[in-house]
């Protein structure tokens, strides 16, 4: 998520950008078609790998089309929304969680395609409108909750389908700690832990007449500090790394690799990382305990779903590579880096060690799925806020009110922003 920044240098910035962009279009010369793809995958990842293949093996078929790949960066959404002010957008680029609610007005249809039929009704509530309309083409479905390294908890005895409240969660981290390890993994070297943290609790700490508050405009610091108070006293007892103030995504995922943490809120897919480390570990996922109602799983977009611009002057080429990308056998590919459930039917899921946890939880158990709370209900910027405020709760420069305050100042300025 992006830092709030003046009028003035956003201004600026953006112009400067957009005139630098502004040759970076797709095009067409001599009757064969160049399709930009904002991938939003860094160089060398498995993500991109898979992409360029599927890109490769499209224009083998179609010698006509050019698909022109564009890594990410590290300021992917700066580069869509200057590339979208400058009403030059790439042809196909990464939603990255936002196609319906940040990019729909932006982006092409797609529910008539041959392939929406196969959309799983689980992405429903992520991906389309009340009328049925989405638009884009999601290879996977993140169901995020609490990971788990399995070794650990086995060592002290805790039993992680028995954690069904905060009370048993707080008795485990306790016992953890008391055993010598890890309770609880962070690091503040980027936005992803601390926000996550926030993002897959709040759902649970809100009643329904306050979620339609919250969305109406109406921040409430009380509800907000039930998040901040426990996330304080967690760190006053000691059960973050106690590196977090220097340790990088890399040394939390050892930690985790070494059997020396318990928990971790992130998505399965940062299991990649760990399992670098050791192969051999034994993770596993747990739905989040909440305040008021039953446990749950977060769900959302994830970071392989494409949409088309529907001002694209090749539109119809990269419709055509979408529909390439959405055909069981290419989509597999893509789904098979992700570490998620597939969205669409006829693709299987690569949830790896997690496919035993995730059944039972959400196949067997039906456990409830939630939107990610920012995406749902807060205006576009406060992911970033989430993850500073929490972070000072854990530097312990912020207390728990101080923070909620944090985010509502935030809240309101952002909602303004949205609402003129």
């Amino acid at each position: 998520m992006n830092r709030i920044k003046t009028v003035a240098a956003v201004g600026i910035c953006c112009a400067m950008a957009i005139t630098s962009l502004a040759a970076c279009g797709s095009s067409s010369s001599g009757g064969k078609k160049t399709v930009e793809f904002m991938t939003m995958q860094s160089t060398g990842t498995p993500q991109l790998k898979a992409l360029q293949g599927l890109g490769k093996k499209f224009e083998a078929k179609n010698p006509d089309i050019t698909i022109k790949m564009v890594p990410g960066t590290n300021n992917n959404e700066n580069d869509i929304k200057v590339r979208l002010a400058g009403h030059n957008p790439p042809d196909i680029w990464n939603t990255h969680g936002w196609s319906r609610d940040r990019y729909g007005n932006f982006l092409e249809p797609l529910q008539n395609r041959p392939w929406a039929k196969r959309l799983k009704p689980i992405g429903n509530d992520v991906f389309k409108t009340k009328d049925g309309k989405f638009y884009a083409l999601p290879a996977d479905i993140q169901v995020s909750g609490i990971m788990y390294n399995q070794t650990v908890l086995d060592a002290v005895g805790i039993d992680p389908k028995s954690i069904d409240t905060w009370d048993a969660f707080e008795q485990a981290c306790t016992k953890l700690k008391a055993a010598g390890y890890t309770p609880l993994i962070s690091s503040n070297k980027d936005a992803g832990p601390n926000g996550d943290l926030a993002d897959y609790m709040l759902p649970g700490m809100y009643d329904e007449s306050q979620l339609k508050a919250l969305s109406k405009g109406k921040f409430d610091t009380a509800v907000y500090e039930k998040y901040t108070s426990r996330v304080a006293k967690w760190a006053k007892d000691g059960w973050f790394n106690v590196d977090y103030t220097s340790a990088s995504q890399d040394d939390i995922s050892r930690l985790m690799a070494q059997d020396k943490a318990g928990f971790s809120f992130r998505a399965n897919g940062s299991s990649q990382l760990i399992e670098s480390y050791n192969p051999n570990v034994k993770l596993g996922m747990m739905p989040v305990p909440a305040e008021v109602g039953k446990p749950y799983f977060s769900t959302g977009e994830d970071t392989l779903t494409f949409g088309v611009s529907k001002t694209s002057k090749n539109k119809d080429a990269a419709l055509k590579f979408i529909d390439f990308m959405a055909e069981p056998e290419n989509l597999q590919k893509l789904v098979d880096v992700s570490m998620n459930d597939s969205a669409l039917t006829g693709v299987k899921s690569a949830l790896g060690q997690f496919e035993p946890t995730y059944n039972y939880w959400v196949n067997e158990k039906k456990t409830k799925l939630v939107p990610f709370f920012d995406r749902k209900y807060l205006p576009n910027g406060m992911y970033n806020t989430l993850a500073k405020s929490t972070d000072g709760l854990l530097t312990g420069q912020l207390t728990a009110q101080a923070a909620a305050d944090q985010v509502k100042t935030s809240f309101n300025s952002l909602y303004g922003q949205k609402s003129s």
